[in-house]
């Protein structure tokens, strides 16, 4: 292909991504099905804009390594082993499980035992790139159903070592499938070691020196990081992704990852959104309707067996109806492994091309057909919650009793809504409460953990896991409440660091002797200063607090996203009574808070080390 070739690929490709991504979302669909409608549109199987589809599959499965990545600076290791209960455990279940029945299924069709066991292995595993994605844009990574759902995920991609080893040793009767697996364990674990031990001793050095140069130098270091570990693990027999996710988890111990995450993310939008084209391209729409039939009822049947499945696994391990019923609904699908597994498999001839056609085809569309799984999941969760709900506070509340480290947000108002958004976009787990139930319903719909309660009651708090938890903002509406429930937590949890929104100078001076952060008054800047005593009363330092908040104050101002501070009753009453700030409106002295917040940071230092 000439480069002229390449270059009118490009157009079409950005020419249709711009288009039909922006369509979609104009409607309040999902990006990744506009990516997908895309990519069916222009590809090979439509009106065959694009017929070679080989290098753009290879920049697009570099798209999921790099949001593998993303995802690991924004995971410190601290709040990854929360997780290991919900990896090895659940995950584990999930794919055992889930193998297990759909061979059995295949078996009982007339598919040879290794056949059948393949198309087990394929269809069990979901779409990362695509699960991700969608808890990405819904801001639900720090949610109990994301965790849960993040969770599985990681174990799938660790599973597939496993399922190629022993695709291997199908192709290679004589082979012995313990000796393979071990190998294979062993060498993988090696190169595990050798990537930990790498960031460990390595990487802050090196981006201490990095830092010092153009930042086009920094960006290559970032990008070289990605691509060495996650080829690194590839080599190893694992998956690319997996590398990423690692280089990303140990990087978000450093001072430097907020900048690499803004370095990276123009990479890994681009090239994730070319990840869903081409899955897109691969659709065929006429291979569908031949075997309609066939496909309908495989869709159906893996959508139905694996979301029940999943959902009986989570109840199994204590999670909440509606928890349950989303990170089912999220990972019912199939996902991309399924194209790695069977791929060899029809090489080596242990499935049929026919049938791996139809594979392609179910699972390529389920993929589709996941943003509307996910929003029906939404709605059977709201429904379930608010039902299951108790007026009060259920003191073994099951959404609540792996947390660690958490935030708990008192008073769901305009300014708990925003730290609740700041903090699910660095994955800091939380969970809110509130005394007025339209505010609980609200947020319950949305999949939100915001409970009904009395926040001055000592019961409620350790029922939100108070003793566990290393932070606490109370924005409540009472003066008179806010000061009985700050005092109240700073008498019976030492371990919690209070930040507290007062509009009342008369209980100023005894929230601070009692040892309490005081904000005030009610708006965009001193709200962003609430927001960052809570950062740091979960362990960030001052540095990483003035990047989040720059970039946040940048990303979600009130005059780009009113829709995130205005609250349902705030809008019925007209915008203008609710005299929402502007950016241009906040005052010099609110802006020194934000500084002092961060006191190592000088303004001259901000400029400089925020791009």
């Amino acid at each position: 292909m000439g480069h002229e070739a390449y270059i009118a690929n490009v157009i079409i490709i950005l020419v249709s991504a711009v288009f039909i991504v922006s369509l979609f979302r104009a409607f309040n669909i999902s990006s990744v099905v506009g990516y997908l409608v895309a990519g069916l549109l222009i590809g090979p199987h439509a009106f065959g804009f694009i017929t070679d589809t080989a290098t753009i599959e290879l920049l697009g499965e570099f798209g999921v390594v790099f949001l593998l990545f993303s995802i690991g600076l924004k995971m410190p290791m601290r709040r990854f082993q929360v997780l290991r209960r919900y990896v090895f455990g659940l995950g584990l279940m999930q794919v055992f499980v889930t193998i297990t029945v759909i061979s059995s299924i295949a078996y009982f069709f007339s598919y040879a035992p290794t056949s059948a066991l393949l198309i087990g292995s394929a269809l069990a595993l979901s779409s990362t790139a695509v699960g991700l994605q969608l808890l990405s844009e819904q801001g639900d990574l720090a949610q109990k159903y994301g965790r849960i759902s993040f969770a599985i995920l990681l174990f799938q991609d660790l599973a597939v070592v496993v399922l190629l080893v022993l695709l291997t040793t199908l192709s290679t009767p004589e082979q012995d499938l313990l000796d393979a697996l071990s190998t294979a364990g062993m060498k993988a674990a090696v190169v595990l070691i050798l990537i930990v031990l790498f960031g460990q001793l390595i990487l802050r050095p090196v981006f201490r020196i990095v830092a010092k140069q153009k930042a086009e130098i920094f960006t290559a270091v970032s990008i070289l990081i990605v691509l060495v570990t996650s080829l690194a693990t590839d080599a190893a027999g694992l998956s690319k992704e997996l590398g990423a996710f690692l280089a990303g988890l140990l990087l978000s111990e450093t001072e430097y990852r907020h900048q690499v995450e803004a370095d990276i993310q123009p990479f890994y939008g681009l090239l994730l959104g070319l990840f869903f084209m081409t899955v897109g391209m691969n659709i065929d729409v006429q291979v569908i309707m031949e075997k309609a039939s066939d496909i309908g009822l495989l869709l159906g049947g893996m959508l139905l067996v694996k979301g029940v499945i999943i959902y009986l696994l989570c109840k199994s391990f204590k999670v909440p109806s509606g928890s349950s019923v989303r990170v089912a609904m999220l990972l019912a699908a199939g996902g991309e492994f399924a194209f790695v597994v069977l791929g060899p498999a029809v090489e080596q001839e242990l499935v049929s091309a026919d049938a791996a056609q139809v594979i392609y085809m179910t699972v390529a569309i389920s993929m589709a057909l996941t943003p509307f799984l996910t929003q029906f999941g939404l709605w059977l969760n709201s429904k379930l919650d608010l039902k299951e709900s108790d007026p009060a506070l259920n003191s073994k509340n099951t959404e609540i009793d792996d947390l660690r480290d958490h935030v708990i947000v008192a008073g769901f108002g305009r300014i708990g809504k925003m730290i609740c958004r700041l903090l699910s976009d660095r994955m800091i787990p939380f969970v809110a409460i509130d005394n007025d139930m339209n505010r609980v319903m609200e947020g319950r719909a949305r999949g939100l953990p915001v409970y009904y309660g009395d926040a001055t009651r000592d019961v409620v708090w350790k029922s939100l896991g108070a003793e566990k938890a290393a932070s606490a903002v109370l924005s409540l509406e009472e003066p008179k409440t806010t000061l009985r429930a700050s005092l109240m937590v700073l008498r019976r949890f030492h371990n919690i660091k209070v930040s507290v929104r007062v509009d009342n100078d008369e209980y100023e001076a005894k929230l601070v002797q009692a040892g309490a952060t005081v904000v005030k008054p009610e708006n965009f800047e001193p709200s962003l200063e609430l927001a960052s005593s809570v950062l740091k009363g979960v362990g960030t330092n001052d540095d990483e607090i003035n990047q989040i908040i720059d970039l946040f104050r940048r990303t979600y101002s009130p005059q780009g996203h009113p829709e995130i501070f205005r609250t349902d009753d705030l809008v019925s009453k007209g915008v203008n009574s609710a005299k929402e700030p502007h950016e241009g409106d906040v005052t010099n002295l609110a802006f020194e808070k934000i500084v002092l917040a961060a006191d190592s940071i000088t303004p001259s230092q901000k400029q400089s080390d925020v791009s």
